[in-house]
């Protein structure tokens, strides 16, 4: 059953009176102090983002006998116009990470109809009655259903009680995400990405597109590429479509400000036979002052995977083969916004990367010019650290010492594949490629990111002999990191509340040359890094 509702609904509202202050801030803020509850963030697909905060009822102690009560009036998470969202394709599985002064939370959650709109005045929209959500771990699944959710989280800590929200989007149906990179003020490249989704025929698009300002909420069109020619540029299945777009010929340089770029897409039947859909980018165009002239600048956000502690940072993206390299050098740094040397740089963290807008198309790629790399203390909102921060460290200890152990058996080797597509921590594909990349270099091998059946798939093994349809590398070796808690349970476990990732690490090259690491675990030293594991036993085959 849906009701209707409208975001004007006071019913919705949440303001109580009590002794002590009130205060009624900007909906949705986050952040803490004194006077306000901690952040709760929430972990998805190798990252972390806070939930959006809304009401609470606050006691600090002023350490003299006498305490502060605070009551924050707010709006319902069903209200909130810049909620916290989570696209349903980013990952499986989320997982909440409260401050430990957390006594208790309930999950509550709301089906709503696509066109669910609150920060567009006098919106109604349907929504389904409240939902009681169970938690295992403090993880929830994420729902590939096709629908739209808002979750409300209510809290009690020992300081008092807090509300937050979120919104969990669907995946594309057809399975396409759009992007733009390398901005300047005359043109990008817009890449669109496909994977999954059910596409019914062949994905394509033309060179037709538009671009509208956003500044000031206003949506107002700016370029409507009217001289767009009929040729047809395919997506391919699995894979990306990269189109390089210049609108200095229609508009000019476009000035400092925030956009959405537009382009149809169409799955194509045949003649007469197809659906049209239309996706949006969004891009800034910020500037830097260089020597007078204004130029414009594009922000990479990455994640420092290796090398933040010799300046010479290795970089990945969400994508697979998504790598980076950088050397810092002079490179201004930037820590919470004021400005740091490269010591504060660490591995772990995510970094903006302020550049020219060219990147060079090497493996890794590169930054054509780099202004500035800002990043942002453990723990704020913008690096908030977690249970997988920098998880990559410690499986690049793990697959060191694996290769270590039992050298012999990596003789003669000119390839190794890391296969990390089952290791616990929801690393990006982007990741996992910076992890293979950066081993193959230390050991002097070519890194591949394949997993047992895609070499044997590819040609890469040969046959081992026997009756069994058996299999070896003659000259490479394959290394996994494989999830230790058994079918369908990926979260953390806990070791005195403290999460705890459990693993089982092999190096492979034929039926009877492995050696295992099993039963490992490691245990996260709260808001750190993953620095050290254990190994329940070792085997040989």
């Amino acid at each position: 059953m849906k009701k209707l509702l409208s975001i004007f609904l006071a019913i919705l509202m949440f303001c109580s009176c009590a002794q002590g202050q009130i205060s009624c801030p900007a909906e949705g803020g986050t952040g803490t102090d004194g006077n306000a509850p901690p952040d709760v963030f929430i972990e998805y697909g190798g990252t972390s983002v806070a939930a959006t905060k809304g009401s609470y009822d606050w006691e600090q102690d002023n350490g003299d006998g006498t305490a502060t009560n605070t009551i924050a009036c707010g709006l319902h998470p069903l209200q909130f116009e810049n909620i916290a969202t989570i696209t349903a394709a980013e990952a499986n599985s989320l997982t909440f990470v409260f401050d430990n002064e957390m006594v208790s939370y309930e999950i509550s959650r709301w089906e709503v109809e696509n066109g669910y709109a609150p920060e567009e005045a006098g919106t109604s929209f349907e929504v389904s009655e409240e939902e009681k959500i169970e938690t295992e771990n403090n993880a929830i699944e994420i729902p590939d259903d096709g629908k739209t959710y808002i979750y409300a989280i209510n809290v009690t800590y020992n300081g008092g009680t807090a509300e937050y929200g979120f919104r969990i989007d669907p995946a594309d149906e057809w399975g396409i995400t759009l992007s733009i990179g390398g901005v300047t003020a005359t043109g990008g490249t817009l890449v669109f990405t496909q994977s999954g989704g059910n596409p019914t025929g062949e994905l394509d698009t033309g060179s037709y597109y538009r671009i509208e300002s956003v500044d000031n909420g206003d949506l107002a069109l700016l370029i409507d590429n009217v001289a767009w020619t009929s040729e047809a540029y395919v997506i391919p299945k699995g894979g990306k479509l990269e189109m390089p777009v210049d609108w200095s010929w229609l508009y000019g340089e476009l000035p400092e400000g925030t956009y959405r770029i537009y382009k149809p897409v169409s799955d194509f039947r045949g003649p007469g036979d197809y659906d049209n859909k239309v996706y949006f980018a969004e891009f800034t165009i910020p500037f830097e002052d260089n020597g007078g002239e204004k130029e414009a600048v594009s922000v990479a956000k990455l994640k420092i995977v290796d090398g933040a502690e010799e300046g010479k940072l290795v970089l990945a993206g969400s994508g697979a083969g998504e790598v980076y390299t950088l050397n810092v050098g002079d490179i201004p740094v930037y820590l919470d916004g004021e400005k740091a040397d490269a010591s504060v740089l660490e591995d772990g963290m995510t970094a903006e990367i302020r550049y020219n807008g060219y990147i060079l198309e090497t493996y890794p790629a590169t930054f054509g010019e780099v202004d500035a790399i800002h990043v942002y203390t453990l723990g704020t909102k913008n690096n908030p650290g977690g249970t997988y921060y920098d998880l990559c460290g410690l499986y690049l200890k793990v697959l060191d010492d694996l290769w270590e152990t039992d050298s012999g058996l990596n003789g003669g080797a000119e390839y190794v594949s890391v296969d990390l597509s089952e290791a616990p921590g929801d690393l990006t594909e982007g990741e996992k490629s910076a992890i293979a990349w950066i081993f193959g270099c230390e050991h002097g091998v070519e890194a591949l990111t394949m997993t047992m059946e895609d070499l044997i798939e590819e040609g890469w093994l040969v046959a081992a002999g026997g009756s069994n349809d058996l299999y070896q590398w003659d000259n490479g070796v394959l290394m996994t990191i494989i999830d230790d808690f058994g079918e369908d349970q990926s979260e953390p476990d806990a070791f005195y509340s403290l999460p705890v990732i459990k693993f089982n690490a092999m190096k492979w090259r034929s039926p009877s040359g492995a050696y295992i690491f099993s039963g490992c675990s490691a245990v996260w030293p709260e808001m750190g890094t993953w620095t050290d594991y254990s190994v329940g036993a070792h085997a040989i085959s």
